[in-house]
């Protein structure tokens, strides 16, 4: 076993399924790979049937590696990190509504996610097996929510049904205090009472906040909901440069939401508007570019493009599937899904689209602009055919 590993020790808590994650498994040269998914659930009440779950997955697949001809050294060192996982009872305390775990011999990758997969998977094969992890990760109602208070800053990830605290970064500021280097914030004073005090204090704590957040949590094309009371929203809009941050936000003490347990619940009705018109204004791009043979809908069309890095936007729909795979010359083999779930056509794009940095959603079928399960907003325009 190699020394490049993600996660060392997942013994408590697992991060967030992110976009960067999906990007460096679809690197991944290495074989075997071995990929569980387990749907779980938040409630603690049922934190003994998401452990005895993962670990029937993680019998069957040390009953497949048993089939490969491989070093045994290299099996069981597999073996003992996937057994290592959830090992402590608090790790399943920690849940969301899917556990993810990647696991070869470069990489040990242990990450929640915010999207239940269809259903309990273990799975030894030449790649990783990312179609739950795909559409956990380019779910089209996907969305951030920030809170900035005087006294505290938090980051949400969250969709149509669920919301995930963040593990802020180390420099990202804890309040006022902690950005300029002032320890009294009067943190028994509300925001709205501090607003007008100090204006420059202000705009140079939204700054270090907006510039930290961008940094080190900016790696992503969601909308970003902004919370935070109402004196304090023009003032955070004035200094950011957040490329994503909503033009609309949530008006009041974001902690308190969090204390009554309706964050969700509020920053949704801000959000749902917004990620439609996303994919709407993705849906206009796309019929533009379609006029000047810049955008291709065609499948053997857009898996081409697709392994050239021609892809700037792709939309898929959500429920199609097309069984067969595609090779790094573009070229697509039907109908070559022997067990019928690790191997996707379009899930072989989009994993090609996100290798050369481009954007990928999945979307309800009826917002789809064509219907061959696919829309292709390219870089540049296909070359005439001769």
């Amino acid at each position: 076993m190699t020394d490049s590993k993600e996660n060392e020790s997942p013994e408590t808590h697992a991060p967030m399924l992110q976009w960067r994650d999906i990007n460096a498994l679809t690197l991944a040269d290495e074989s075997p790979c071995v990929t569980i998914y387990v749907p779980t659930t938040p409630v603690s009440n049922y934190r003994e049937e998401n452990r005895i779950l993962y670990k029937d997955q993680v019998k069957k697949v040390g009953e497949a590696l048993e089939q490969r001809d491989m070093d045994k050294y290299e099996r069981d060192a597999l073996l003992e990190q996937l057994e290592s996982v959830g090992a402590n009872e608090v790790f399943w305390t920690h849940q969301q509504y899917g556990l993810a775990v990647f696991a070869s011999s470069k990489r040990f990758t242990v990450r929640r996610m915010m999207t239940s997969p269809a259903e309990a998977q273990g799975i030894v094969a030449d790649s990783f097996h990312l179609r739950p992890a795909l559409r956990a990760a380019s779910n089209w109602m996907d969305y951030q929510v920030l809170c900035v208070s005087v006294q505290d800053v938090a980051l949400y990830d969250a969709n149509q049904d669920a919301i995930v605290e963040v593990d802020l970064h180390s420099d990202v500021p804890r309040g006022m205090g902690d950005a300029l280097g002032k320890p009294d914030t009067s943190p028994n004073r509300k925001d709205s009472e501090s607003a007008g005090s100090n204006s420059t204090d202000l705009k140079n704590y939204f700054k270090e906040v907006d510039k930290a957040i961008r940094a080190y949590h900016g790696n992503t094309i969601r909308p970003l909901v902004l919370a935070a009371v109402a004196e304090h929203q023009g003032l955070y809009r004035e200094v950011s440069e957040h490329p994503n941050l909503l033009e609309n936000g949530l008006d009041h003490d974001p902690f308190e939401a969090i204390r009554q347990s309706n964050l969700g619940e509020q920053a949704w009705q801000i959000a749902e508007r917004a990620t439609r018109d996303n994919i709407e204004q993705i849906i206009d791009r796309y019929n533009e570019r379609a006029a000047h043979k810049e955008g291709a809908s065609a499948l053997e069309d857009v898996a081409y493009s697709a392994t050239i890095g021609q892809i700037d936007t792709l939309l898929i729909d959500e429920t199609a599937r097309v069984e067969g795979s595609v090779d790094g010359n573009g070229r697509i083999e039907y109908g070559a899904a022997g067990d019928g779930y690790t191997d996707d056509v379009l899930d072989k794009i989009a994993e090609f689209v996100i290798a050369s940095d481009g954007d990928v959603k999945f979307v309800p079928g009826n917002m789809m602009p064509t219907d061959t399960g696919v829309a292709a907003v390219l870089r540049y325009a296909m070359e005439p055919e001769t």
